[in-house]
């Protein structure tokens, strides 16, 4: 994080100044007919020695760049509209805190990606994610993303070379929240939505010291090139009508295995179109939790938006499913599974 540019140049111009009067001895003094003899060489290892002091501080600073805040307004309670530079482009986010933050209890932080052509305004409005927020006291961060994919802004979960950098921009982005308010460190956590969920599978992969857990919604994955550096709790989301994002199961056996789980899953019926699977017995208790939703499209079960997804012909009435809440359901695992 730098300083900002005008502050940088004045502390520059400071420090410049007094050193060249430190060098050349043109300190002012109280009187004006002051010479280098008599009162002067009284006064001039004192005033030398405090200018020097400053010199020392000023030095500290500029060393120091995390003492400026590289974004501009204050932290507000409720939604804040934010934005960082990371690899030399300006990115923005939405960072919500809950009415009860105080500033001295570390929070959980949960990084939450909306799918290609969504926002992070549009992603907080289909999870209803701040509600939970008040009720369990965690800070959200929903960043936007640049990347262009079927012509919309979405995420370079695979790495395109010639796309931006979408992981180190989550690196950067945990660190200025981190120097904004007071993180959990042990409790990171990504969710998302399609393409979001693409790219939490991602950070899995590619974060896993930094992430605790991830919760994916008719989107995860496994990369061929996903090599975390420890095992890393899943609970995902897939409806078998799903005709963008297909494979939920075989990528969910994969993150199972990378756990070092037990082979087969417990299935448990949940409701008549939704099976409960869970991968158990993992490696750090990182286990992987499956919900299989019968008939269900491309969708964010029970989200608040569905019906008006339907209305516009986003969401078929048929593939629709309110009877899981997806965003109390990845809480709740998240609650259970903070960085081993």
């Amino acid at each position: 994080m730098k300083a900002p540019r005008g502050v940088r140049v004045s502390l520059w111009s400071l420090f410049s100044l007094l050193k060249s009067l430190v060098i050349s001895g043109n300190i002012p003094l109280a009187k004006k007919n002051l010479t280098l003899k008599g009162t002067f060489m009284k006064n001039i290892f004192s005033r030398t020695f405090k200018v020097s002091i400053w010199l020392i501080f000023i030095s500290g600073l500029l060393a120091n760049q995390s003492a400026f805040p590289q974004s501009k307004a204050p932290i507000q309670i409720g939604e804040n509209s934010r934005s960082i530079i990371s690899g030399n482009q300006t990115r923005q986010y939405l960072l919500y805190i809950p009415a009860e933050y105080e500033g001295k209890t570390p929070l959980p932080l949960v990084l939450l990606f909306y799918g290609t052509g969504g926002s992070s305004k549009a992603v907080m409005e289909l999870t209803e994610l701040r509600k939970v927020a008040e009720i369990k006291k965690f800070i959200i961060a929903a960043p936007d993303g640049i990347y262009s994919y079927l012509g919309g802004n979405s995420w370079n979960a695979d790495l395109d070379p010639a796309g931006v950098n979408d992981v180190e921009f989550i690196k950067d982005l945990v660190r200025e929240v981190s120097s904004k308010v007071t993180i959990d460190k042990q409790r990171i956590y990504t969710a998302g939505f399609s393409a979001g969920a693409r790219i939490s599978s991602r950070l899995a992969c590619d974060l896993s010291k930094t992430i605790a857990a991830v919760g994916a919604v008719a989107g995860l994955k496994f990369p061929g090139n996903c090599s975390p550096a420890r095992p890393v709790p899943v609970i995902t989301f897939f409806g078998t009508e799903d005709r963008i994002n297909t494979g939920g199961e075989v990528f969910a056996s994969a993150w199972a295995e990378n756990n070092d789980c037990k082979k087969d899953p417990k299935t448990i019926k949940i409701s008549n179109d939704v099976n409960q699977m869970t991968y158990v017995e993992c490696k750090n208790n990182a286990e992987v939790v499956i919900y299989r939703i019968n008939g269900g499209g491309h969708i964010w079960p029970d989200s608040p938006m569905s019906d008006h997804w339907e209305k516009m012909g986003i969401w078929r009435a048929k593939e629709i499913n309110k009877e899981i809440n997806a965003t109390n359901l990845i809480w709740g695992f998240f609650e259970s599974h903070p960085m081993p």
